[in-house]
């Protein structure tokens, strides 16, 4: 018998937490999940050592769900303008994406932007791109797809093996370099991809095929040798990154 009700905010924190739709995917494989920045986010499986082992010596794959997502849209003038106001200065180049601000300024086509911000920083960037599209020229909308878009990164030494399995997009460094960003095919769907770092990809589908790709995701880092990792994980992996 539940008692939530002899603790309605604690019952109340929990119904209205948002949940990644690979979150029964992640538990079935031993996730223990917290709550961060307002979502159920897989915080670890099993053993810390394992985790980091497969971020340094194997391929991980970790649920970004949560990621903060933003899609601008406007006439090419007006976007760059808008993007050079909002990030700070920054300038698009076709095929890279540019990091400003704590985020991801990834050029889709020359009228369409998608912004990645980490959990928590929708109404910053929001507010950021609000006032810049205010003092701009011409139609602008600006849509959230947070919950639109479904997020996972492949990280360590087996990451650009592991997309190979499922994703024709060729990340080879000479082709996509760090901050590479390229719509296409992804797991025989419509997605996008971003070279975070030379072991670290980023790849998005549609939020209703986020169980889908999490599965095959799976399924290909286990031929590898890889398996999930949870946030602590991946935090761990960035920080030692950018020493």
């Amino acid at each position: 018998m539940s008692l939530d009700f002899l603790t309605p905010d604690a019952a109340a924190q929990r119904e209205t937490r948002a949940r990644s739709p690979m979150e029964r995917r992640a538990v079935a494989a031993g996730a223990r999940l917290s709550p961060i920045e307002g979502w159920n986010v897989p915080n670890a499986y099993g053993e810390p050592i394992t985790e980091r082992e497969r971020l340094t010596q194997t391929v991980g794959f970790a649920d970004r769900c949560s990621l903060t997502k933003l899609e601008l849209q406007a006439e090419p003038e007006t976007l760059a303008r808008i993007v050079a106001q909002a990030g700070g200065g920054v300038r698009l180049e076709p095929g890279m994406a540019a990091r400003a601000q704590d985020a991801w300024w990834c050029p889709v086509t020359p009228e369409r932007l998608l912004v990645l911000g980490e959990p928590g920083a929708s109404e910053p960037l929001r507010a950021a791109l609000t006032r810049a599209a205010q003092e701009a020229a011409g139609t602008v909308t600006l849509v959230d797809l947070t919950s639109g878009l479904a997020a996972l990164s492949l990280l360590g030494p087996g990451a650009r093996e592991l997309l190979a399995r499922f994703c024709a997009i060729d990340v080879r460094p000479k082709v996509t370099p760090v901050a590479g960003f390229r719509p296409g095919s992804v797991a025989r769907t419509p997605g996008y991809l971003l070279v975070e770092a030379e072991d670290r990809l980023l790849v998005l589908v549609g939020w209703a095929l986020g169980e889908y790709l999490w599965q095959v995701v799976a399924d290909a880092a286990a031929d590898l040798g890889g398996g999930p990792v949870g946030a602590e994980a991946l935090a761990h992996h960035v920080e030692a990154a950018r020493a």
